[in-house]
């Protein structure tokens, strides 16, 4: 086995996380315009209306000649009226627009060890990379919270034109962070994503679930705490 030379970071429920869930934070913003919503079934509408939103308009509407935010504000918009508000409402363009900006200046904080882990990766004279499927908010997102700098490159979907498991992200990463499959690890949550996805490429990769009992039993490489990827290493 080749020494590991490139470790790539999911960056969603891996590196950084949205305070209190997403039904939490829209909950709130509408609240503030009067809207009183549902977090719960808030979250239940956006898991639906994203996975109908991003099946019309994939990678975040890149390939529709959208902008993210336009293509942020639809899935918004359902989202809301799916949880309870009127189309006709006067406040659903107001409370949607002040939800997408939200998300690109807060409602995010560092999921724990995240720094440590960084730190550490960087002491060790490994090339970093976020690889994400994200919008083209990432860098600026990670600026915010003060972690951009220990990223020799960041990757969202929208910059590729392709988002996880599509092994040609994880081609990109390879030319990005200048290595072979064998001399890089891939970490993040989500089993698909994350895990199988990478391994189509030759790619080694750790799953990170903090609740041990969501591991699937056909998982070989797993952890619950961040800084347990360094066993890995």
């Amino acid at each position: 086995m080749q020494p590991v030379k490139l470790v790539t970071l999911d960056v969603t429920n891996t590196v950084i996380r949205v305070v209190g869930g997403v039904g939490f934070q829209y909950a709130n913003v509408a609240k503030v315009h009067g809207v009183k919503l549902n977090p719960d079934d808030v979250s239940r509408a956006f898991r639906q209306k994203w996975k109908e939103h991003n099946k019309l308009y994939p990678i975040f509407g890149s390939k529709n000649g959208l902008t993210s935010r336009e293509w942020w504000n639809g899935l918004v918009k359902k989202t809301l009226t799916q949880s309870g508000m009127d189309l006709e409402d006067d406040a659903l363009g107001t409370v949607s627009l002040e939800i997408c900006k939200h998300f690109e200046t807060e409602g995010w904080m560092l999921i724990p060890q995240s720094v440590r882990v960084l730190q550490e990766l960087k002491e060790r004279n490994l090339t970093v990379g976020a690889v994400s499927n994200f919008d083209d908010t990432l860098e600026s997102v990670l600026k915010r919270m003060s972690i951009h700098h220990y990223f020799d490159f960041v990757l969202p979907a929208w910059t590729a034109g392709c988002a996880k498991p599509d092994p040609e992200i994880y081609l990109q990463a390879l030319d990005a962070g200048g290595a072979t499959a064998a001399e890089a690890i891939h970490v993040g949550d989500d089993l698909q994503n994350d895990y199988l996805g990478p391994r189509k490429v030759g790619i080694r990769s750790i799953l990170f679930c903090p609740n041990a009992s969501n591991i699937p039993t056909d998982v070989d490489c797993s952890i619950t705490d961040l800084y347990d990827i360094f066993k890995y290493l």
